[in-house]
């Protein structure tokens, strides 16, 4: 085969994106031998995150529509369970009578993001709102909430299946609240924040724990007591997003943590504005803020942040399709963000699920 020939297949082949053998021919005998050609690769699966996009997977679940329920994703599923629906308990001036809302106990999961399957109509523990779920030495472990039951509670349930639960502790060391977070970091337990509405405190707590039954406090810590913040683990280090407190002061800083006792202000000027009920997730090496409720109260626009250090942020191109929400329900599952449920700018409360893609 003549030189010439030999480059031409080269280079179509390259443009191509191929990997693996080229055939040479010796043109001295027209022997045939294999040689391996380093070409370059195809970038089409490059992980651009300016450029994430929401398609909506379904409308209307089977799930009622609710907020401020717990969302885990455990054995290759993704589990739902919990909250309240207000839709028929919205007044004047957007009052709503939380109190006498419909609260569930029921559990569902599904295999696909879209395909729910409800695993329990009830659970041992009563109807509620604000609890919070993590795995945690091979068992799940639910902390907290407020029921129209038990009112506030500090108990602890845990479960090996996510259906059948048993309570570990009806009253733990740190007190009955809600809108707390919940997080597994350095092989422990870290509850953090939350509310009591009953006796007028919002929280600047941070409690851990080696086993699930025994916590230790943490003193001095140095952000303001809130609410329906939001953490999470990221790059080694326990982070802290925005919240609020019962003064109506919503907040736009971002803290964190190396070993969940001293903290650190990351920015209290981000470039994202204030929010509360919004979600933060750790997905593809990136720290993720998600949502705000977006209504006639906070203004702005409902939209998602990205961050390799938690003190740079960038804005995606793209804002939500979905609208904007507070309580909604966020996972990673599948190698996708998921987002669902939660009460939305119109002061609805959904049942609808968006899942995340990436365009190139």
């Amino acid at each position: 085969m003549p030189k010439f020939l030999i480059l031409t297949a080269v280079i179509l082949l390259s443009s191509f994106g191929v990997f693996g053998v080229l055939y040479v021919f010796d043109p001295a005998n027209l022997r045939e031998k294999s040689e391996p050609v380093t070409v370059a690769k195809n970038i089409a699966s490059t992980f651009i995150p300016e450029n994430l996009r929401w398609t909506e997977a379904a409308s209307s679940a089977l799930w009622e529509p609710r907020d401020s329920g717990e969302v885990f994703v455990f054995q290759n599923k993704m589990w739902l369970m919990g909250g309240l629906n207000g839709n028929k308990k919205v007044g004047e001036n957007h009052v709503v009578e939380y109190w006498t809302a419909p609260h569930f106990n029921d559990i569902w999961n599904t295999t696909d993001g879209t395909q729910w399957q409800m695993v329990a109509t009830t659970s041992m523990w009563a109807p509620r709102r604000s609890m919070t779920v993590s795995l945690f030495n091979n068992k799940l472990w639910m902390l907290g909430g407020w029921s129209p039951i038990d009112g506030y509670v500090n108990d602890i349930w845990i479960s090996d299946d996510g259906t059948n639960w048993t309570r570990a502790v009806s009253n733990a060391e740190w007190s009955a609240l809600e809108g707390h977070t919940l997080e597994v970091f350095q092989n422990k337990l870290w509850i953090i924040g939350g509310v009591n509405y009953d006796e007028r405190q919002t929280k600047n707590d941070v409690w851990y724990s080696e086993n699930g039954i025994d916590w230790i406090r943490v003193e001095n810590v140095p952000w303001k007591p809130r609410w329906d913040h939001a953490t999470e683990v990221f790059d080694g280090k326990l982070f802290l997003t925005a919240g609020m407190n019962l003064a109506g002061e919503v907040f736009n800083d971002v803290w964190m943590s190396e070993d969940g006792i001293n903290w650190t202000l990351a920015t209290d000027t981000p470039p994202w504005q204030s929010r509360q009920g919004h979600s933060l997730i750790s997905y593809k090496d990136h720290l993720w803020i998600i949502g705000r409720l977006n209504d006639f109260e906070y203004g702005g626009v409902n939209d998602v942040w990205f961050t390799k250090d938690g003190f740079n942020w960038q804005k995606t191109t793209n804002d939500p399709l979905w609208t904007g929400r507070e309580d909604f329900f966020s996972a990673v599952f599948r190698d996708k963000i998921w987002i669902f449920g939660g009460m939305d700018a119109d002061w609805k409360w959904r049942n609808d699920v968006w899942v995340s893609e990436f365009t190139q």
